[in-house]
């Protein structure tokens, strides 16, 4: 008898214990206007292949740190993302336009082979703001449709184009509180690419 109520007040307390628990970053962040917010890169995916790379691993602008993991909690390590930090940066609130992160050394003949590669294989970029990932919207046939990532660059009759201009709109809630929002759910931080300067807002 006295096992088994010490097995109950163990499982007991197991639970107590769980209830309170969550995974850092996987909550609302509450967030000042003015203050600034930081967008993430996760793994190039492709639809027709299995092999994921760093982002990093193409020839982009990198942050002015340095690049440093950028996980924060541990369901992204379980899933194996390779997250990691971005020169993009935001100020809620704030718009912003024109903005350059970069000048990019000229490409070797190794690096412009790897571009091709990747957009031959169909690689996708992914977005991360807030633990949320960016979504890019396109319209067919009088639908809209959602994507959770963009193409890393395209090939328009044996022409290769990087989608290095980057035009982003951030949905946000806003608190009672007098100057604070938070982000809201899954799918409203959206990237939208596009070929050329024409309406592009953020330079990479």
């Amino acid at each position: 008898m006295g096992n088994f109520a010490a097995w109950v007040s163990a499982i007991c307390l197991i639970f107590q214990s769980g209830y309170g628990f969550y995974l850092p970053g996987s909550y609302p962040r509450k967030h000042v206007v003015g203050c600034y917010l930081s967008v993430k890169v996760n793994s190039l995916t492709s639809i027709d292949t299995e092999m994921s790379f760093s982002y990093y691993s193409l020839p982009f602008c990198k942050p002015k740190e340095g690049v440093k993991d950028g996980a924060e909690n541990l369901g992204e390590l379980l899933m194996g993302d390779r997250i990691e930090n971005s020169p993009y940066m935001f100020k809620m609130y704030t718009n912003e336009t024109e903005i350059f992160l970069c000048q990019s050394n000229k490409l070797s003949a190794d690096d412009f082979k790897l571009l091709k590669e990747r957009n031959d294989e169909m690689y996708q970029v992914n977005l991360i703001l807030d633990n949320l990932t960016a979504i890019r919207y396109t319209k067919k046939e009088g639908f809209m449709l959602r994507w959770t990532e963009y193409p890393a660059g395209v090939n328009i009759q044996d022409a290769y184009y990087v989608f290095n201009h980057l035009k982003f709109k951030v949905l946000v809630h806003k608190y009672e509180e007098t100057n604070v929002a938070r982000m809201r759910g899954t799918g409203d931080a959206e990237v939208m690419p596009g070929i050329g300067n024409g309406g592009s807002d953020v330079h990479g």
